[in-house]
């Protein structure tokens, strides 16, 4: 038995050996490859089962960074590393890592389809120079496909599509590009021609290349076929295109496959109303290289800041940040001038503060590889930065108005990321509590550690009860945190039922003065204090938090007593306030105050300023005319056509707004199917999905995203 073993495990140790080496030669390989041109910084973007996290791990086969395919049902794929997301079949986390391919680097990030994580999205595509749109055969364009195409839109972010699951029975190619038209609002360059069609596509034909991509050598197709195709594609190119257009005019020599690329690489840059797009299944490995070749072909290198410019040094954007057990904080950062070696100290903007980076890695999932130096154009993880956060630039130049060289700097380099990160509104809130008093302590020191590494969770304490209150993007969102409490930090939690983060928002002007008599020691002191408060009208449905007072200073007026300090402590007393509302104690928003006159006698310290600025704005809502807001949210239902009426009526019930009702027939399956858009409140849709399942006999899905505030109706 004991001979049995040594002759089992030994061979294995050798191949695990020898694939450690082989992935870590690959990483060495990646690591020479320094010149920005032959860099792409790329994202991966789709809606929720479009097939990303499978995508990814057919192109770290072929690149050789994996010796086996791992299968997201079987949860033992590279880049959904986390055990929440092995278990669930599902990206929560944007996953980095590096692939050398065709003499380039290509620095891809992974990003989660759920809509409940869309700040990861958010966050990676500030510092993305390119993105792959992926979509489902068999769906088209999806509601969070939708959200992630606009948030790219946002960022001018260059990209293509990649149509998955080609070989699904229900694959529809016409629909797909239609949806393109559609809900992206581009028009569609279709280079691939497919063969076959569901379970029967075995590959296409590239047309850029005159080539067929399939796993059938039987297939045959004609020249007259090919050529006919490919001319259909180049008029398109000379319609928009000039180059192209003078070579189809002027020239009688053929154009060439080079010359097409380098006019769909133009496109991607200067007219982002044309869209590549190319299919495949990446389930049955067909079309991912072609894929990973476009990638290098169409993308943009990796744009830096010259270091030519004069005293700039080392400047890099941190984008996001982790908590790792045994290294510590790491900060996921794009270099953009100079280069980062072990060791180095840099000045974060934010702070003003020096701060020292430890160890530079390559990302590599879930492990990195440690490396000495890492140049402009690429994406590091780095070790022992102790205070940044996402959204912050760190510079090793010493200037000393760092403010005002960031803006000069984002002038003339539009590309660069603003500072700081816009995380989205919460939706949903509930308490959270340990089960024993001693583990508060932990659970605040892990809330803190989980909500710099996400900037879509709040964490809140209630001011009457000292309960703990999570805010967050859905309720998947919150299961997620409290499932990481557990695993992370060993914490068992107990949490309170999930309630919708409604908003309150005033409908007109209030001034009011308030008097606070304080008496400490015998020694008198009177605040008197006049504040206003009116709405701030928004046009895109969004909410604002109260940010800071506006002093109204005048020739009666000016303010000239009033230090710092007291102005942060009326400040804070004023978000107090604001914090509940007086209809459903929900905080107010789309709000701006101001200071008009303060009158003191006596000392008045400043928890007496925060007192009575706090009183002074109680005062105000209780004559503003508040309204509640409740979180909209644009609802996606695709149904069988014959409980359409069915599901419509249950909406109608729920208060939904009926944008739109599409029928169409479902691919290879010839099913009539319905799509059905709606603005629905968010509080109907709770346990939506086992209503819809009972309604339908479980032949009907749904996904929503939010889509802004309004005000409740009177039921």
């Amino acid at each position: 038995m004991r001979l049995f073993q040594c002759m089992t495990f030994f061979p294995l140790r050798i191949f695990y050996r020898y694939v450690s080496n082989t992935r870590l030669q690959v990483f060495q390989n990646a690591t020479q490859i320094v010149d920005p041109e032959r860099i792409r910084n790329v994202g991966i973007i789709a809606h929720i089962d479009a097939g990303k996290t499978t995508t990814v791990e057919r192109m770290l086969y072929h690149a050789g960074l994996i010796r086996s395919m791992g299968n997201v049902d079987e949860g033992n794929t590279t880049m959904d590393y986390m055990e929440q997301e092995r278990e669930r079949g599902i990206t929560i986390t944007s996953a980095a890592i590096t692939i050398p391919w065709i003499k380039h680097r290509i620095n891809l990030i992974d990003t989660p389809g759920h809509v409940d994580f869309t700040i990861e999205v958010e966050r990676s595509l500030r510092v993305l120079d390119g993105a792959v749109a992926i979509l489902d055969a068999s769906a088209g364009v999806e509601t969070q496909s939708l959200t992630v195409w606009r948030q790219a839109n946002r960022y001018h972010v260059p990209r293509f599509i990649y149509i998955n699951k080609m070989d699904k029975p229900t694959a529809d190619l016409s629909m797909c590009l239609d949806s393109i038209r559609q809900k992206f609002a581009v028009e569609p360059l279709l280079l691939h021609i497919p063969i076959g069609h569901g379970k029967q596509f075995t590959g296409m034909i590239d047309l850029l290349n005159e080539t067929k991509i399939s796993s059938n050598d039987q297939i045959k197709f004609s020249s007259e076929f090919l050529t006919k195709e490919r001319l259909k594609l180049i008029e398109k190119l000379a319609d928009i295109d000039d180059k192209i257009a003078e070579l189809l005019l002027f020239t009688d020599k053929p154009i060439s496959n080079i010359q097409l690329k380098q006019s769909i690489c133009r496109l991607m840059i200067r007219n982002q109303r044309f869209v590549p797009v190319l299919i495949g299944s990446s389930l049955k490995n067909i079309g991912v290289q072609t894929l990973l070749d476009a990638i290098i072909d169409y993308l943009p290198n990796a744009r830096i800041i010259p270091g030519s410019l004069s005293n700039l040094g080392t400047l890099i954007y941190i984008f996001k940040t982790i908590h790792d057990r045994q290294k510590q904080p790491l900060s996921f950062a794009r270099i953009y001038s100079g280069s980062v070696k072990r060791r180095i100290s840099l000045i974060n903007t934010r702070t003003n503060e020096k701060e020292q980076i430890n160890k530079v890695f390559l990302p590599f999932a879930d492990n990195m590889e440690d490396i000495d130096e890492i140049r402009a154009g690429s994406i590091a993880v780095l070790s022992g930065l102790k205070e940044a956060s996402s959204g912050d630039i760190l510079v090793s130049s010493k200037k000393l108005d760092l403010d005002t060289f960031l803006n000069d700097l984002k002038q003339q380099y539009i590309f660069l990321p603003d500072p700081g990160l816009e995380a989205p509104t919460p939706v949903f809130f509930c308490t959270i509590e340990t089960y024993s008093e001693s583990g508060q302590k932990q659970l605040d020191f892990a809330l803190k550690n989980i909500k710099r590494e996400d900037p879509s969770l709040r964490v809140r304490i209630d001011e009457q009860t000292g309960q703990t209150i999570l805010l967050g993007m859905g309720e998947l969102h919150i299961d997620i945190i409290r499932d990481r409490l557990k695993r992370e930090y060993g914490l068992e939690t107990y949490l309170g039922p999930l309630n919708v983060n409604y908003r309150e928002m005033l409908r007109k002007f209030i001034k009011q003065t308030i008097v606070w008599n304080s008496t400490i020691n015998e020694k008198h002191a009177t605040i008197s204090i006049t504040l206003s408060i009116e709405p701030i009208i928004l046009d895109d449905k969004k909410i604002i938090s109260f940010s800071q007072i506006q002093i109204t200073r005048s020739d009666e007026q000016n303010f000239e007593y009033l230090k710092q300090e007291h102005v942060e402590a009326i400040n804070h007393g004023v978000r107090l306030a604001l914090s509940t509302g007086l209809i459903k104690g929900a905080e107010v928003v789309n709000v701006q105050v101001k200071l008009h006159d303060i009158q003191l006698t006596g000392y008045i310290s400043p928890a007496l300023y925060s007192a009575a600025a706090s009183d002074c704005v109680r005062a105000c809502l209780r004559h503003a005319d508040c309204v509640l807001l409740q979180p909209m949210m644009r609802v996606e239902v695709i149904c069988v056509a014959d409980r359409t009426q069915i599901v419509l009526d249950d909406l109608a019930r729920r208060h939904s707004q009926i944008i739109d009702v599409q029928q169409g027939i479902s691919g290879g399956l010839q099913e009539s199917m319905s799509t059905i858009i709606t603005r629905t409140p968010l509080a109907e849709l709770i346990g939506y999905s086992s209503t819809l399942r009972t309604l339908t006999s479980g032949q009907a899905d749904f996904t929503f995203a939010i889509d802004g505030y309004e005000p409740v109706r009177s039921h």
